[in-house]
């Protein structure tokens, strides 16, 4: 399995946004594994997109129109993309391609606020909810490590897994787990008496690791193996952790 992209963390916004394609999303995903800078800032833009979902419609102003298309105007292009068959090119190509993902997600989340302004009525008041909303999510995080903490089950070999249910939804918290060698990973399963369900991989020298799953119909507890770069379709070696799925 290739290892994520150094310009990952670029794309957290447009990964909160689902606007991401199947490479780029395993890629994020790959990169917040083992970055919790970037896991912390997905949970608060997940808090930003709640707000806005939570808008009430007016309708906008006429001059509405009239200033996006001025500021249209006004916007420098990206210049094309050209093919080239040199590495070092082709590198600064796939650059370019990251680029352009995030600047599209930024325009996409700069038109939602402007929307948000219009429609919602935002003021400096709006600056203030996101800041509190904020400090609630910090306070809700420390929450969920106290609660994983309580409900932590032993890992084979070292570490913990923890899982917390919430609704049709589970997050599930990995800690100390010792380093794989040989690119092996750490895989989850979703377990129901139907079988099981890959939940996911965490790379093999994340120490800790946080997933927020959809719960299918009859699920019971989530587990963990050891399996082969990029992971498996079933598991293949036995199960080192299991954490229950309460009601």
């Amino acid at each position: 399995m290739t290892s994520p992209s150094p310009e990952a963390h670029l794309l957290t916004g447009a990964y909160v946004l689902d606007a991401l394609d199947r490479r780029d999303r395993t890629e994020v995903e790959a990169h917040l594994a083992g970055c919790p800078t970037c896991a912390r800032e997905v949970t608060e833009l997940r808090v930003v997109a709640g707000l806005l979902g939570e808008s009430v419609p007016e309708t906008p102003p006429g001059t509405l129109r009239t200033a996006v298309l001025r500021e249209a105007a006004r916007t420098r292009q990206l210049p094309p993309l050209v093919v080239e068959a040199d590495d070092e090119l082709a590198g600064r190509r796939e650059r370019r391609r990251l680029r352009t993902i995030t600047a599209v997600a930024s325009a996409a989340a700069a038109v939602a606020l402007v929307a948000l302004g219009v429609v919602g009525g935002v003021s400096l008041d709006q600056h203030h909810q996101l800041t509190a909303e904020r400090s609630r999510a910090a306070d809700l995080d420390s929450a969920v490590a106290a609660a994983a903490d309580r409900l932590a089950q032993p890992v084979t070999g070292g570490g913990t897994i923890a899982v917390i249910r919430f609704g049709n939804q589970a997050y599930v918290d990995v800690q100390h787990l010792p380093p794989l060698s040989g690119g092996r990973v750490y895989q989850l399963w979703m377990s129901s008496p139907q079988g099981v369900e890959s939940a996911g991989v965490v790379g093999g020298n994340a120490q800790r690791a946080a997933r927020v799953l959809s719960l299918r119909k009859g699920v019971d507890s989530v587990k963990m193996t050891v399996e082969p770069a990029g992971g498996s379709r079933q598991p293949t070696t036995p199960v080192i952790g299991s954490a229950a799925v309460h009601s």
